[in-house]
């Protein structure tokens, strides 16, 4: 199970997003936002390790903290944490955070629960339900 939803695919995922990263994918098409889901893939709380390796002489003129927080939308989906979501916010902001469910993986009625009890403000709350969706699907 390790090398499935606990943590392969984990890794795997924020891989590839890394990669899109230094591939340049971001800089050939500027208007590109790509949605994680799971919290980022743990890329949240690794962004400014990430982004301080990957700083080094010679490096592109854009930072992969620049690039994750100005490309990458996160989801709730599966990883309803407050810890984990405070973290999220503190590196993103709130505007990158979208609310999803897991199913079948994970049951949808902890998710609704966690939602109503996150200690967020209500405008925070109704931009992760909402919000932050409409915005980015042009809904």
């Amino acid at each position: 199970m390790v090398v499935r939803a606990a943590w392969g695919y984990t890794v795997e995922t924020a891989t590839q997003a890394i990669r899109l990263v230094l591939g340049g994918v971001f800089e050939a098409y500027p208007r590109l936002k790509v949605v994680l889901g799971h919290l980022g893939e743990t890329l949240p709380f690794l962004v400014w390790r990430v982004d301080h390796a990957l700083a080094r002489p010679g490096a592109k003129t854009v930072s992969f903290r620049e690039a994750f927080c100005g490309h990458f939308y996160i989801t709730t989906s599966g990883n309803f944490s407050n810890p984990a979501l405070l973290c999220c916010v503190m590196e993103m902001g709130i505007d990158g955070i979208l609310f999803a469910v897991d199913w079948p993986f994970v049951a949808n009625k902890p998710a609704v629960q966690w939602m109503q009890t996150v200690p967020l403000c209500d405008e925070d709350k109704i931009k992760i339900l909402s919000g932050n969706a409409k915005r980015l699907f042009k809904m």
